[in-house]
């Protein structure tokens, strides 16, 4: 199965240590619809943006994270 594919890159700043850093996440969607037939360039950047903008980054960075309370 063949799939449209987008990187999305978030920079984010973690709240309790003020690091800096960018977050990448790939997202994906098939290039036919169940029936086999091509979707429209227009249809497939329509849904991999939806994807996209439904992803929020985590906003505590990895060692503050593993950090204990």
């Amino acid at each position: 199965m063949n799939f449209a594919t987008r990187r999305v890159f978030r920079r984010v700043r973690c709240p309790v240590c003020g690091e800096r850093r960018t977050e990448m996440r790939v997202f994906g969607t098939p290039r036919e619809d169940e029936q086999g037939v091509p979707k429209p360039r227009r249809r497939l950047r329509e849904e991999l943006r939806a994807q996209a903008r439904a992803w929020h980054p985590e906003a505590v960075c990895d060692r503050c994270g593993r950090r204990p309370r």
